[in-house]
């Protein structure tokens, strides 16, 4: 029989803007704004009179970029991390 390595009493209470419900809504909400950035790019394009200001979807792209690749790397190791207290 296999030992809890953190008994009941012992247990790290995680927060609520640290669950993985909220990263992951994070990060859906983190890909809309990449995908919306991307669109801005493409508009401030096309227009003469926008191309200067293309420095706001590219900065919202690069926000965006980061907060959804740090919440990914969070579940995806919270997920391995499950999977090898399992074994």
């Amino acid at each position: 029989m296999k030992l809890n390595k953190s008994p009941l009493f012992r247990r790290v209470i995680i927060p609520w803007y640290d669950s993985g419900l909220f990263c992951l809504v994070i990060s859906i909400f983190a890909a809309y704004v990449f995908y919306f950035s991307t669109v801005g790019i493409g508009v401030a394009l096309e227009h003469q009179q926008y191309q200067r200001y293309r420095w706001v979807p590219l900065t919202l792209m690069f926000l965006g970029g980061v907060l959804l690749v740090a919440n990914l790397f969070r579940i995806v190791s919270r997920i391995v991390k499950r999977f090898t207290e399992e074994e």
